[in-house]
């Protein structure tokens, strides 16, 4: 009996591990999304594919899931901004510079497309990310550059990087 039941828990886990094709899945939501903000903001599709990716963990946090927020934007204290429609506490882990867990308001979005364009709006209109603008063209070192200020993770640049070079997530950055 047990070995039929240990059988059948490793039957679940194959069949509800993420695969390879769910990830590929969350591109093919995430790509449209990517290009637009490249579109109209100019931030690189490639470094919005994969910060969305390592936000919201392929599509698959709450955060992504419930509330339509794949870039983990946060509330402020003067509301949620001119895209999201509202605000809701999650737990989260913040490193400053020891990373220790922390409950935090984060926004919620209508869609998908309306996230990644509020990332976009943030990332022009911020002047925290000015000194990355320039750099788009470099999608490597917009997100170093990016990375100084958006995420208290001191590794967080070079786990972007890794993603964009893992799926060839420069691909996004030509035209189709």
């Amino acid at each position: 009996m047990r070995a039929a039941v240990i059988t059948l828990c490793l039957a679940l886990t194959v069949l509800w591990a993420p695969s390879a094709s769910a990830d590929e899945d969350y591109l093919v939501q995430a790509e449209p999304a990517a290009r637009a903000v490249a579109t109209e903001f100019g931030i690189p599709a490639s470094v919005a594919a994969a910060q969305s990716i390592l936000e919201s963990a392929w599509g698959r946090s709450r955060l992504a899931v419930d509330d339509n927020n794949y870039f983990g934007f946060k509330c402020k204290t003067t509301g949620h901004g001119p895209i999201a429609i509202g605000c809701r506490e999650y737990p989260t882990t913040e490193c400053t510079p020891e990373c220790l867990p922390a409950v935090a308001v984060f926004r919620v979005y209508a869609s998908m497309t309306d996230s990644f364009r509020d990332y976009g709006r943030h990332l022009t209109t911020s002047p925290y990310y000015a000194a990355a603008l320039p750099l788009a063209a470099d999608p490597d070192a917009f997100i170093t550059e990016v990375a100084k200020r958006y995420a208290t993770d001191p590794e967080y640049a070079a786990k972007v990087i890794r993603l964009m070079k893992t799926y060839d997530l420069y691909r996004l950055d030509t035209p189709v």
